[in-house]
């Protein structure tokens, strides 16, 4: 993402949080030519070994930094199937022949695509400063006025520029918006797991619910949904299964929460016989759950120079919004911008977000609303994904800060 421009002075950029938007972020910040430092709470040795979707709109940004997701294994979405809960196919969908979007919809494992974000944020090699990664590294209090962000061992680091990506459980949105707006759940928790292709495959009563590749598929029940796509070149099938609250042993926020097969197999036992035969060869050992979160509107997204994304703004949002925060903060801070210039570009940031991200998260909780008879099934997804997948935040806010500086009075960059 960097641009050929004047070498002046780099900002020295402060990231709380290393996950998938932080890197993002602090990758496209180093090809801009900024000095950045990442702050992360863990030692990254134990990242959530789950896949992710890609839209189109995240694909992009990611192309623009050098990365590929094919070459880590990631994998196009063909096909959407759509099944009850006892397994009667109700929907078969040709993805390609929907496929107008300017890049690929694929399926990543997670582990894969985060791995190879730090790997070149960091690296010695490539355009740019290396980013500084500090692991066991929580941010514990930001001062916004002079960007200096305070660890939980006490020291202190000054900056120009702070950026919160530090998650659902954020510290930072504290500071931008107070501790009365956060997280609360959404009555709803996600059991996540994968199981090789190959044994689905290996067992012709369930077999063809992984013939397909590329295949995006949902069995949806009354009250529990069950989502699995592929990943790592379609050998690995990654499942989301959603259910109530009360249903399974979910607590608090963590992403690493075990859970027994005995729990999910309880959990979806009104599904047909075929379906849970398919959960029954989940690997216990690296079955997850955790509560499905929501939060209320944030009333801004920045305070003096610290500035949310991702979680930290709006928790568990689909659609890579995360990805397109960071390409709006990159694009917004190319090569040559003054520390005096950061206020205003974080409201140009506010601005571009707030209404797309808002937009989203309308139409996240419209989609999982509890569905039972067909007619209520049909979720308008293909205008979702219209809206999601058709834009281009990199070149939006690009756009944006063109325009801004065309017209705005004072000194320009």
């Amino acid at each position: 993402m960097a641009q050929e421009t004047n070498k002046e002075t780099p900002l020295k950029v402060l990231v709380a949080g290393g996950g998938i938007g932080g890197l993002v972020a602090a990758l496209g910040l180093r090809q801009q030519g900024h000095d950045v430092t990442v702050f992360e709470r863990t030692d990254l040795a134990k990242e959530f070994g789950a896949a992710i979707h890609i839209g189109p709109n995240g694909h992009g940004i990611l192309k623009n930094l050098g990365i590929f997701p094919e070459e880590l294994g990631a994998n196009q979405f063909e096909k959407f199937a759509d099944y009850d809960a006892q397994g009667e196919l109700k929907n078969l969908m040709d993805l390609l022949s929907l496929d107008v979007w300017p890049h690929k919809w694929v399926g990543c494992h997670r582990v894969a695509l985060h791995e190879k974000l730090k790997e070149k944020a960091i690296a010695s090699e490539g355009s740019g400063i290396p980013v500084t990664l500090k692991t066991g590294s929580i941010v514990v209090d930001v001062d916004p006025g002079s960007s200096t962000v305070v660890l939980e061992d006490g020291s202190k680091y000054t900056g120009d520029i702070v950026l919160g990506a530090d998650g659902v459980s954020s510290n930072t949105r504290k500071i931008v918006v107070g501790p009365e707006i956060k997280p609360y759940g959404s009555g709803k928790s996600m059991f996540r797991f994968m199981i090789p292709r190959e044994a689905i495959q290996k067992n012709p009563r369930i077999a063809h619910f992984a013939q397909y590749d590329g295949c995006m598929t949902s069995w949806h029940g009354e009250v529990c949904r069950l989502v699995m796509y592929p990943c790592s070149n379609n050998t690995l099938m990654n499942f989301g299964a959603i259910h109530p609250n009360s249903m399974s042993p979910a607590k608090g926020e963590g992403w690493d929460q075990g859970a027994s097969k005995e729990k999910l197999l309880e959990v979806f036992s009104a599904f047909g016989p075929q379906v849970k035969e398919m959960l029954d060869l989940v690997d216990s050992s690296t079955l997850k759950v955790w509560s499905l979160l929501d939060m209320d509107r944030i009333p801004r997204w920045y305070k003096g120079r610290l500035a949310l994304l991702g979680d930290a703004a709006h928790p568990f949002m689909p659609s890579c919004v995360a990805m397109e925060d960071a390409a709006s903060i990159v694009a917004l801070l190319p090569r040559g911008t003054s520390k005096d210039d950061i206020p205003e570009r974080l409201a140009l940031y506010q601005s571009i977000r707030d209404e797309r991200a808002h937009h989203i998260q309308a139409s996240t909780r419209r989609s999982g609303q509890d569905l039972g008879e067909e007619e209520k099934r049909q979720v308008d997804w293909k205008n979702s994904c219209q809206y999601n997948f058709n834009h281009d935040e990199w070149q939006n806010s690009t756009k944006v800060l063109q325009e801004h500086l065309r017209t705005r009075t004072g000194p320009r960059i």
